[in-house]
């Protein structure tokens, strides 16, 4: 059986990886009185893999019939007829499919057919135009392209080549009976057609059309090179300009106009006090200056147990640990509805999802929040965006005039509609020059300036952000709780602060909570306590296993640690449920109007 597997994995693997593309294609045109056209080409096939079929679908636009004369391959002994040939003549197309065995290596096969009505006779000129390389094809090396007229034709011999690859070499024989053109590096799906202009007289026993037509020719053909030029050298550079450079400029003038911090006589290192009595779940509206509604999940859910942590100063939840084994777990419990009813409308508004839409009564435990958070995440995320939404407004209030300068905010609209409408003009021009160059690519010309401009548009909004800045009363209450936070976590600090913080620990430890230092803070105050001889006093609110108060601080860092983990946790795995984070997770050139054209493949 392991064999068996093997075996099939293997055909799978080289089936998946075989390729192939022509080293080289010849074409020889041979132009006919009557107005058709032999065409004789030789494809060079260079196969990785293993493979069994190759075949041409000859497009019949611009003629008025192709007539398969016959196929070979060139053997050791020379060309030899391919064998078990299957023609297949279509309204619009004559499909050739024949069979072989290639492994690995280089086959040339010589296809030879006439194209019937091909050469279009005027008054002044005859005209020869014909894909004399597919629209659907691999990556061609090399293109080899000889064009015979019926004879020498000295007084108007011209061809035009029309391809997607970079243009190659043309030459005329000196007696002007033959043209050689050679190109390189043609992409998969890229035509190659020639426009072939002579004396209408060689073509003596076409139908003559009425009217002249070689100044009207001459000058497609000068609008077909002025337009590849400019797609080439004009809107393709100006479009990757307008993307790349352009928003980068920008973000750089509106930042250095609008985006610089006013000043703020401010000098202070530490805050040994919160600097004012904030309800915890609106701190994350001062902390953070630009509100991204997916990045403030995080904060915003910390805030809320703060918030239940600050309940439990106020007397009206406690802690309980229970154990399940050796396992503990813990649960908040709501114990005085009274005392929760005179609170804050922020501290009652957390408690009721808490204890009504999480818990469904007065016990939360953690089983609750997972269950919650596994089939509520629209709601819960409306719910956080909602409260860091009226976080700011509190702020705003409180602070009498809004946190953001008024001109900077709009400085950074008008940057976000410019950055737009830059993108969307630079991506579009990219696409018709894409359009132009890289023929029939596939989506490729839409694609690429539609995906590059999105993430850039991501990006620049992103950056664009720093243009916003803060009203100086609004820097300096920032300022003011970067400094309480960076007094939370510095043992420095807290080791020169007054004896009476121990006994009031827990109040500094909500808002560690919602800065995100809790642990830090604890660490510290225990560490505080061991150097000056000291016990932290165990908060009333916790209640230890067996219904008794904790009797050792540990538990309760047990306790607020695995809360505090949990919290974290899950505000990051909410985030990143969100479209609008990046972050979170949790444990949990011209031409194509030529007759021929089609496709070809192998297998």
């Amino acid at each position: 059986m392991k064999r068996l597997l093997l075996v099939l994995a293997s055909i799978l693997a080289s089936g998946f990886a075989k390729s192939y593309f022509y080293p080289e294609i010849k074409t020889d045109v041979y132009l006919q009185p009557d107005g058709t056209a032999r065409i004789v080409q030789e494809r060079t096939y260079s196969f990785n893999g293993s493979f069994s079929w190759a075949f041409v679908d000859l497009a019949k636009k611009g003629s008025s019939g192709i007539e398969l004369v016959g196929l070979e391959e060139l053997t050791d002994g020379g060309w030899v007829p391919v064998t078990g040939l299957e023609v297949e003549d279509r309204a619009r197309s004559v499909y050739v499919r024949w069979g072989y065995h290639a492994q690995d290596e280089e086959r040339t096969f010589r296809l030879e057919y006439v194209v019937s009505g091909v050469v279009q006779r005027y008054e002044d000129v005859a005209v020869f135009y014909w894909k004399v390389i597919e629209d659907e094809h691999e990556p061609v090396a090399s293109a080899e392209i000889r064009v015979f007229p019926p004879g020498a034709s000295p007084s108007l011999f011209k061809v035009y080549v029309h391809s997607r690859a970079r243009p190659g070499t043309l030459e005329f024989s000196e007696a002007m009976d033959e043209a050689d053109v050679v190109q390189h590096s043609i992409p998969g799906n890229a035509f190659v057609e020639v426009r072939v202009l002579a004396e209408p007289g060689l073509f003596d026993r076409a139908q003559q059309l009425p009217g002249k037509r070689y100044q009207r020719i001459l000058d497609e053909e000068k609008r077909n090179f002025v337009l590849n030029n400019v797609m080439v050298f004009v809107v393709l550079p100006l479009g990757v300009l307008l993307m790349l450079a352009l928003p980068v400029v920008m973000v750089l003038y509106f930042y250095r106009r609008y985006g610089r911090e006013p000043e703020v006589h401010y000098e202070a290192i530490y805050e040994h006090e919160p600097p004012r009595p904030a309800p915890p779940v609106a701190v994350p509206g001062i902390t953070y200056q630009k509100i991204d509604k997916g990045t403030m999940y995080q904060p915003v859910m910390q805030g809320m147990f703060a918030t239940l942590l600050d309940l439990a100063n106020k007397g009206a939840v406690s802690v309980e640990e229970t154990k399940e084994g050796r396992k503990s777990k813990y649960r908040f419990v709501l114990k005085d509805r009274e005392k929760l009813e005179r609170q804050d409308e922020f501290s009652r508004k957390v408690a009721r999802f808490f204890f009504s839409d999480v818990a469904g009564g007065d016990e939360l435990t953690e089983e609750k929040l997972k269950k919650y958070a596994e089939g509520h995440s629209t709601e819960l995320k409306t719910l956080l965006g909602g409260l860091a939404d009226e976080g700011r407004a509190w702020w705003e209030t409180e602070l009498k005039g809004p946190l953001l300068d008024e001109q900077a905010s709009r400085a950074y609209t008008r940057f976000s509609l410019l950055t737009t409408g830059v993108l969307v003009l630079g991506g579009f021009l990219v696409y018709l020059a894409l359009r132009r160059v890289a023929g029939n690519a596939g989506p490729l010309p839409i694609i690429l300036p539609a995906g590059v401009g999105v993430v850039e548009l991501i990006v620049f909004l992103g950056v664009g952000r720093s243009i916003l800045r803060w009203q100086p009363y609004g820097l300096l209450e920032h300022l003011r709780w970067q400094r309480f936070k960076k007094f939370l976590e510095d043992f420095s600090a807290i080791e020169q602060a007054p004896v009476q913080l121990l006994a009031i620990w827990e109040h500094y430890y909500v808002y560690a909570t919602v800065l995100g230092v809790a642990k830090e803070f604890f660490k510290n105050v225990t560490r505080l306590a061991e150097q000056r001889g000291l016990a932290v006093p165990v908060p009333a609110w916790y209640i230890g296993a067996g219904g008794f108060q904790a009797a050792s601080v540990g538990s309760m860092g047990d306790a607020l640690a695995g809360f505090q983990s949990f919290a974290s946790n899950m505000s990051s795995m909410m985030s990143s449920f969100s479209t609008s984070t990046s972050s979170g997770g949790g444990f949990s050139g011209g031409g194509g109007g030529g007759g021929g054209g089609g496709s070809s493949g192998a297998g």
